[in-house]
């Protein structure tokens, strides 16, 4: 008995130190393991309102089978901060329940077209009609907006590569 009481402890030990582990890996992927604890499917509604660029990354896509070179990450972190950049001149990206989306420079009125188009919904996702058809994500109830793409325009852009996150101001 008292070797089943050992072995219980020190599963218990080491499950509670790969667990500590685990955590802190995860607090450096972009939704924290603390909002991943259960799973959460949105709705159009969640997106509706304004919501301010909040941060930026760069990941391999998917779909890639090699291990990106140096130099491709160093191309994608350019690129990301130029999009990153042309996203920051804008106030906040407004989703509206029509099925419109508006980013908003500083200084213009609530109602005009600065950058505006229309979005679709499907399968939890929200979808900008773009040519690099950005997908929007919810994770947790309340959370950030995570906007990864799914198509590049031209063979020399790395859009896929990207990661945006936008908090909610509205």
């Amino acid at each position: 008995m008292q070797s089943l009481t050992k072995a219980i402890c020190a599963a218990t030990l080491l499950l509670s130190i790969g667990t500590t582990g685990l955590t802190s890996i995860l607090t450096d992927a972009y939704i924290s393991s603390a909002q991943a604890q259960e799973e959460y499917f949105p709705t159009e509604k969640d997106f509706v309102g304004k919501w301010k660029l909040s941060g930026a990354a760069i990941r391999p896509p998917s779909d890639m089978k090699d291990a990106p070179t140096p130099e491709q990450e160093a191309a994608a972190t350019e690129f990301q901060q130029t999009v990153t950049a042309f996203y920051g001149a804008f106030d906040y990206l407004e989703i509206t329940a029509d099925g419109r989306y508006n980013f908003h420079q500083p200084g213009d009125p609530a109602s005009p077209c600065v950058w505006c188009g229309t979005w679709s919904f499907n399968k939890s996702s929200l979808w900008l009609k773009l040519e690099t058809a950005p997908r929007l994500d919810i994770y947790a109830k309340d959370g950030d907006i995570q906007m990864t793409y799914t198509a590049e325009p031209d063979e020399k852009s790395k859009y896929a590569w990207l990661v945006f996150g936008w908090t909610k101001v509205e």
